[in-house]
């Protein structure tokens, strides 16, 4: 034992020889060893109190790794048994509160532990334990108990059914209690319960018990007691928010109090806000009604955001703390308005900007106009909808404010120009260019102020990233004029001075222009190039890395835009030059800038120079392999350590996990990993065979990555690479092909079944379906065809459920305008999910044709099951389209469907909704081509069908309604083509002729054509008309084909029409009297097209 508190007590030593020697010592100590001795020492009084706590501390951290089999398999019962009885009397004893609560932290990640897959706890003594302890008469020990509810709120398991009542009568007498610091732990304990039992009817029980605690909180603020009430409170706010709906007049004007308490700390003052805004987040709709509190709260996000200090080290700063002014009032008032606007939208926040901002402005006091034109700023995003009309207006309010007389206003006036053209592009882009543009190159004059016009060149960044190419050329030689003398200027005072803040920002936006206007910049190149060389070859101290960095960036961008034939001058020097700084990657800093620009840079200079970029391999691949092989520092520890040990300010960012469990990451180095996985995807698909080398070692890379949680973006490209890669190692045979796809089959597969992201699901789902159709059929095992089957199943049916679920929504309490919104938002992800399922299921029948069947049939009962009246109409559309799918690529075997989809296809060609009716006059087109024989009957039916629904009022009412229009003439052609015996083709073709031409659909335009050349070339009387009247209509009809490029990359069908006009021409007479008919546009194009 006395060897043991040696152990201990060496871990808490300073020195780090003898910590390492203690972890290695008492890591090789076995469990069962390990939690006795702990144990024990918890009660050893001669030990320390440090050497007590670090017992305490290992205990939790020890339990906090095992579950209830690993509890059984690991301890021997006689053991586990006593210390549990040991840790009870240690609580009991122990007359240190901070100790105490490690002992009961430990205790309680041990009844954790006790508790079965069944959630039966087997330590029955805990749960008598807690009950006992909830007398009045021992609020230490009943603060103690309630303290390791709100630590493991789920620590009754199945018991908790007997002792519920009993349970919330302890916890509302503990709120009662005059002894506040048990009332305030009760208060935590019911909050931790009822976030546990989130999804259970059990939290309904303890509805009445809200105002008690609402008085306690009450009385926690008037005290500015402990604000881990509030924190908790918050909790309860993000997970349960309709459990605070009864009282939520009484939670938001308690807030708002606090808030404007004068005496308040500013961290009490932030949690009350964040309570509110977490409310906001959860139960929009229910906050939304709260409407006497809406414009108190925004006046308060105001109130926060004029407390911003004119620190003079701000105006003289040459590099940018990216933690500036985050935990003070005005960047938490600015960012709560940020997410006010989000969750509750523009009709509940904008009108009382509006009412509140155009005076602020006025105001002589440069806070309130610095904190006017951030929060246009911080709600632009969320009041998308509602201040696009009124976009001039603000444009026209902000732009005064560029040369304000406070440099803090004029920079909050960049970074309103620059939000906006973020959060409203390209719209402001297209009709505030005129103004913006002018604005921010007069701020780029501000030589006085490098903090602004370095913003300025920020702001001109967002503007240049979303900017039609044609509007931005308009400007493109004084936008040049004015980047090239800040830039001389500023390399001049880089080389006197070593300032280059405004330098680094140049740069950028150079880049950014040459990126936007591309080909365009070849007129500016030999005015940058020179002096971005010269940076990059001399910027080499370390103060230089960022500005070196976004040069290299420049440089890359610069040449891709102007492309190869004119950057090839260059090209060798700036390859040297990247050689000579990637050759001392290996001495960088882990942090260094340079590292994630030279791996896009690289990517870039491939992209640009092409195949011969292959010989750079070999020096390009270690380090970005190595960047791309990065693993981050994860840890799972208790709240307290996480707190004291890891800090965000060291990169550490956590998330809280059931039972207060923290889970952390330590992102740096996440970025460049996810970098240098995009660029490992361009190097697979630019380079295709001369990649082959590398493709294995990065299959083995990035397969594993499909299920990195910690980065969304690194999955994406994990799933983007592997067609590619499979495409690399063709060169080598189908062999080595088959072994790498055995390599990602399952893995893929796995992926896209756990993936918690829809948008990545989706990259994933395309990825799958580019491999198959690379591979082909038979691309899966039986295990792996069956697994595919069920997770597509298992797709489909959450689709099923979550869209019942949007039904029961649309009944709520809550229901408005903007759940609304929401929901229909969440139809169209489904939608994308529906689609991929059946662009999944296309590329297999497209691969594998009739023998996918059997596969087919098991997701039968589910898709015809989608075509059931009354199912959404996206169910319907994707249902046919895969029931098209069967028509088109198994075409003898669709008659054994029938009874499945043959109705609802024929009723769905008049269906209200677009997109249902593309599908289904699809499949009947696609049923005439490809099963005409057996499908006779109902394709000459489908006729009537097919006309109205393209003689509809609404039939090209959008672009939607218009592809299913062009959709049904398809259908109809394909008809009269392949079943011309039987289809009225006399009455059918010359309104057939009426309804072209066809311009959207460019797949279905060739089937069109093709057949409108065949009539033609056979002289068909009802599409030539008496005396070949029809003509001048065909001609314009060719005219608006060539005018629109109908038929870009189909040049048979082109060359037959354009054939057919020639021989029109060659009667001079009748091809003059034809021209006249055509409208400029049309003959324009068809003469074009004829001379060419």
């Amino acid at each position: 034992m006395a060897n043991f508190e040696v152990i201990l007590a060496a871990l808490l030593s300073p020195d780090n020889t003898t910590r390492s020697q203690a972890e290695e010592q008492f890591g090789k100590i076995p469990v069962p060893v390990k939690l006795p001795n702990l144990v024990t020492m918890l009660r050893t009084h001669g030990a320390s109190d440090e050497v007590r706590t670090m017992a305490a501390v290992l205990l939790r951290r020890i339990f906090l790794q095992l579950e209830y089999k690993d509890l059984e398999e690991e301890v021997d019962i006689e053991v586990l048994q006593g210390c549990r009885a040991e840790l009870l009397m240690a609580i009991q004893a122990e007359e240190h509160s901070s100790i105490r609560k490690k002992i009961c932290d430990a205790a309680a990640e041990l009844a954790r532990s006790s508790i079965d897959d069944d959630n039966q706890n087997h330590w029955p003594e805990v749960l008598q334990f807690l009950l006992q302890c909830c007398n009045m008469a021992h609020p230490r020990l009943f603060q103690s108990a309630l303290y390791m509810i709100s630590v493991v709120p789920g620590i009754f398991g199945v018991q908790l059914d007997y002792c519920l009542d009993t349970l919330k009568q302890l916890l509302v007498q503990a709120l009662s209690c005059n002894d506040l610091e048990v009332s305030f732990e009760a208060f935590k304990a019911i909050c931790s319960f009822i976030v546990f039992m989130e999804s259970s009817p059990v939290k309904n029980r303890f509805a009445d018990v809200l105002p008690l605690m609402l008085q306690v909180l009450h009385k926690n603020l008037e005290l500015h007691s402990d604000e881990s009430l509030l924190k908790s409170f918050i909790d309860l706010s993000e997970h349960c928010p309709k459990f605070l709906r009864s009282q939520l007049d009484t939670i938001v004007d308690l807030m708002l109090k606090m808030m404007s308490t004068v005496e308040a700390e500013d961290l009490w003052k932030q949690l009350s806000l964040e309570v509110i805004v977490t409310v906001a987040e959860n139960a929009p709709a229910m906050m939304r009604k709260q409407h006497r509190f809406l414009p108190k709260i925004v006046t308060q996000c105001l109130q926060f955001m004029l407390e911003v200090e004119d620190d003079p080290d701000w105006l003289t700063a040459d590099v940018i703390n990216e933690d500036e002014d985050l935990e003070g009032n005005s960047i938490t008032g600015e960012t709560s308005l940020d997410r006010l606007a989000n969750a509750l939208g523009g009709r509940a926040i904008l009108p009382h900007i509006i009412s509140s901002v155009p005076q602020l402005l006025q105001s002589m006091d440069w806070h309130c106009r610095h904190a006017a034109l951030m929060a246009i700023s911080a709600v632009g995003e969320g009041c998308e909808k509602e201040m696009i009309p009124i976009l001039a207006d603000v444009v026209n309010a902000i732009l005064p404010f560029c040369h304000d007389q406070h440099h803090r206003v004029r920079y909050a006036a960049c970074n309103a120009l620059g939000q906006m053209a973020n959060d409203f592009a390209p719209v402001l882009q297209k009709k505030q260019h005129d103004k913006i543009i002018p604005a921010l190159l007069m701020v780029l004059d501000d030589f006085q102020t490098p903090r602004v016009q370095a913003h300025a060149g920020a702001a001109l960044v967002n503007f240049c990233e979303q900017c039609p190419k044609s509007i931005l050329l308009d400007y493109l030689e004084v936008i040049v004029a004015k980047l090239e003398n800040v830039f001389r200027v500023k390399l001049e005072e880089l080389l006197q001075k070593g300032t280059k803040l405004v330098l680094e920002q140049i740069v950028t936006t150079t880049a950014t222009v040459a990126d936007t206007v591309e080909e365009h910049f070849v007129t500016y190149y030999d005015r940058f190039m020179p002096r971005l060389k010269y940076i990059m070859a001399n910027a080499v101290a370390k103060d230089y890395r960022l500005l070196r960095g976004k040069t290299i960036e420049c440089i890359s961008l610069i040449g891709l835009a102007v492309g190869q034939e004119k950057f090839m001058q260059d090209a060798q020097e700036v390859m040297d030059l990247l050689l000579k700084v990637q050759m001392q990657q290996g001495e960088m800093d882990a942090d260094d800038p340079q590292i994630s620009y030279m791996i896009s840079a690289w990517a870039r200079m491939c992209k640009i120079i092409g195949s011969g970029f292959v010989q750079y391999l070999p020096v390009v691949m270690g380090p970005l392999l190595q960047a791309a092989s990065i693993k981050p520092e994860i840890v799972i520890l208790d709240s307290a350590d996480a707190e004291q040990q890891y800090s965000e300010e060291d990169g550490w960012e956590f998330v809280t996990l059931a039972d207060q469990q923290k889970f952390g990451i330590k992102t740096a180095g996440l970025d460049d990993k996810c970098t240098a996985m995009q660029m490992l995807t361009v190097y697979a698909k630019d380079l295709k065979d001369g990649f082959a080398n590398y493709a294995e070692q990065v299959a083995k890379i990035m397969v594993p990555h499909l299920r990195f949680y910690f980065h969304e973006l690194v999955r994406a490209a994990a799933a983007e690479i592997l067609p590619h890669l499979l495409q690399c190692v063709r060169s080598k045979g189908m062999v080595a092909v088959r072994d790498m796809w055995a390599l990602m089959a399952d893995k893929l597969l796995e992926a896209i079944e756990m993936e918690p992201d829809a948008e990545i699901r989706t990259v994933m789902m395309e990825s799958l379906c580019k491999c198959i159709e690379f591979l082909g059929s038979n691309c899966f095992t039986a295990e792996q065809y069956t697994k595919l089957a069920e997770l597509l199943k298992d797709a489909l049916d959450m689709c099923f459920t979550r869209a019942n679920e949007r039904l029961a929504r649309r009944h709520d309490e809550d229901y408005d305008e903007m759940v609304e919104e929401e929901l229909e938002e969440e139809d169209e992800a489904d939608d994308e999910t529906l689609r991929k399922v059946a662009d999944v299921m296309h590329s297999l029948f497209s691969t594998h044709g009739a023998l996918l069947l059997p596969f087919f049939e098991q997701l039968l009962p589910v898709l015809s099951g989608m075509l059931v009246e009354g199912r959404p109409a996206a169910h319907k559309q994707w249902a046919l389209c895969i029931f098209d799918d069967v028509l088109e690529f198994a075409s003898s075997s669709a008659i054994n469907y029938q009874e499945y989809f043959l109705q609802p296809m024929m009723k769905c060609i008049c269906d209200k909704h677009a997109p249902v009716r593309q599908a289904a006059c699809y499949g009947i087109g696609i049923m005439a081509q490809c099963c005409a024989k057996v499908f006779s009957r109902t394709c000459i039916d489908a006729l009537p069908f097919l006309t109205a629904t393209i003689q509809s009022p609404n039939a090209r009412e959008d672009s939607a309604a218009t592809n299913a229009t062009e959709n049904a003439i398809s259908a109809v052609a394909k008809i009269c083509k392949y079943l011309e015996s039987q289809a009225p083709l006399d009455n059918i073709l010359p309104m057939w002729l009426s309804w072209l031409p066809v311009t959207e659909d460019k797949e279905e335009a060739p089937h069109i054509y093709s057949y409108l050349c065949d009539l033609i070339e056979s002289n068909n009387s009802a599409i030539l008309g008496a005396n070949n009247n029809n003509i001048p209509r065909i001609l314009a009809i060719i005219g608006e084909v060539c005018a629109e490029e109908v038929l870009m990359g189909n040049e048979q069908v082109l060359m037959k029409l354009l054939s057919i006009a020639r021989h029109v021409q060659a009667s001079t007479e009748v091809w003059n009297a034809c021209l006249q008919y055509l409208n400029e546009k049309q003959c324009s194009a068809l003469l074009k097209a004829l001379s060419s």
